[in-house]
């Protein structure tokens, strides 16, 4: 494999920064992950040890200028890696291992210049899955994905990219040559609830950011209600296709000028109706 970086940017992600690092050093070393840390307490930086960090200063939160930073941060990486990857600390990127070995084997394998990743939430079946993600692999303990168009991201890049918010959108048109995007956003029900209660007083620069992190412990629990009511499905490549299909076909071009140029704004609001069961091969990823 040829040489690959992966970056996050995270604010006092106790649960999920050291489960990011040891999912990506597994897949590219350790000395190649890079943390933007946006000024974290004592406690949550002394578990970046052996990353490389990058200090964000404390700030009020604006997702564009955050996007602009790790575009530009991303860039510079390229005049040093061949492929970069930017993932938020509770996103973690695969491969098929149905058809590859390893992430390095399809990186090799594959010709793009930016990936955009097949975005599924993992999402816990409360009737028959414990609440808290106990020692161990986390598929293990979570068998079902939700298909969900805001995590289908261009993440993986081999040429230069401006992302817009939430990295949601990207000034390349969507590609998907086979990478899978897990959101672990709702794997540990404890978790979930803490952080919403944090993110709930984050200070943002415009009103309209930051709705789903400042929504209600009612509104979360009912959300989690909600995945036990999803058809259980066993795994169809076809129809996960066909929900990608439908991600390309809701793109909108918009013109921004600049070194922008244009900006294929995502669909947001596609989500799957039922919760695909995953492959034996997958639970053994992380």
């Amino acid at each position: 494999m040829k040489k690959v970086a992966v970056v996050t940017m995270q604010y006092n992600e106790a649960f999920y920064v050291s489960r990011w690092i040891d999912y990506y050093s597994g897949l590219v070393g350790r000395e190649n992950l890079y943390v933007i840390d946006h000024d974290s307490d004592a406690e949550i930086r002394e578990t970046l040890q052996g990353v490389s960090v990058v200090r964000y200063p404390r700030s009020a939160l604006d997702d564009q200028e955050r996007a602009r930073f790790v575009s530009k941060f991303v860039g510079a990486l390229l005049e040093l890696y061949e492929t970069v990857i930017y993932s938020d600390c509770d996103e973690f990127i695969s491969h098929d291992p149905r058809r590859f070995e390893s992430f390095g084997d399809w990186l090799d394998a594959t010709d793009f210049e930016h990936a955009t990743c097949i975005g599924f939430n993992v999402t816990p079946m409360l009737q028959e899955e414990n609440a808290a993600l106990l020692d161990g692999p986390i598929l293990r303990q979570r068998g079902h994905v939700r298909f969900v168009s805001p995590m289908c991201k261009t993440l993986i890049v081999r040429k230069p990219v401006r992302w817009g918010g939430g990295f949601h959108h990207a000034n390349r048109p969507p590609h998907f040559p086979g990478a899978y995007l897990f959101h672990l956003k709702y794997a540990d029900l404890g978790e979930r609830v803490y952080r919403q209660s944090l993110t709930r007083g984050l200070d943002f620069t415009q009103v309209d950011q930051g709705h789903h992190q400042r929504s209600s412990d009612l509104d979360l629990l009912n959300l989690y209600c909600s995945f036990d009511r999803l058809e259980r499905r066993d795994w169809d490549d076809d129809a996960i296709a066909r929900y990608c299909q439908s991600f390309v076909e809701g793109i909108k071009p918009s013109e921004r000028g600049g070194e922008v140029g244009t900006m294929y704004v995502a669909p947001l609001n596609i989500a799957g109706t039922e919760a695909w069961r995953l492959p034996d091969s997958f639970r053994g990823l992380f």
